[in-house]
């Protein structure tokens, strides 16, 4: 997915919008956990809102940050707490959060020492867009396919896109893209999209639906 993402992260910019993106590693599940995915998130907001900055300071002053293996504690402090600092931001001017390979957080399937915390992660997605502030922030992820992270974020509060490929992919079909949006807010592909330049049309005119709230 990384060619995927390297083209919303140039789109987005393009667009004048800020950009915090994070990319989970199956191999490195030790070190690449909910809680790093965390403080990268508020320290990109923090680089950008003083206000973020200095909730920060006051809470690393204080000695009251959770400790990293209380996923729901952290959560609240670094990004619940600050990003409800933020309500006079306009939205278009709100950066977008990109979190890249969901389904590798946790290691190997899930290995049994993180499982935990890859389902404390989802468990905290899925609280974000349920928060009145947050859900004024876009979150972007990607995900191999994975029944678990689709039963936990249905296409009546999110908007799927399946990109095809390995086998799934026939070079000789058309390039040609038709994006259909539905009621509820979710938008699937009714044609495969093959080739650099198609991939790159049906992506921003999905970031254009994206963004706009539609």
């Amino acid at each position: 997915m990384k060619e995927v993402v390297d083209f919303i992260d140039k789109w987005l910019r393009e667009q004048n919008r800020h950009v915090i993106s994070f990319c989970f590693e199956r191999t490195q599940s030790a070190t690449i956990t909910t809680d790093t995915l965390w403080r990268i998130v508020v320290l990109g907001f923090a680089r950008l809102y003083p206000s973020v900055c200095q909730h920060i300071l006051n809470i690393v002053q204080s000695n009251k940050i959770p400790d990293p293996s209380d996923n729901d504690g952290r959560f609240k402090f670094l990004i619940e707490t600050p990003l409800s600092k933020l309500n006079d931001v306009p939205y278009e001017e709100l950066p977008v959060i990109v979190i890249d390979a969901l389904d590798e957080s946790g290691g190997l399937r899930y290995d049994s020492s993180r499982k935990d915390d890859h389902k404390g992660l989802l468990r905290m997605l899925k609280h974000w867009i349920h928060v009145d502030h947050l859900k004024r922030f876009e979150l972007i992820l990607t995900s191999r396919h994975d029944e678990f992270i689709q039963r936990m974020f249905p296409e009546s509060m999110s908007i799927h896109i399946d990109i095809p490929s390995g086998s799934n992919v026939n070079p000789g079909d058309s390039t040609s893209h038709d994006i259909r949006s539905s009621s509820h807010n979710s938008i699937q592909w009714e044609k495969e999209v093959h080739g650099s330049k198609g991939l790159s049309i049906a992506w921003s005119l999905m970031l254009q639906v994206f963004l706009s709230g539609q």
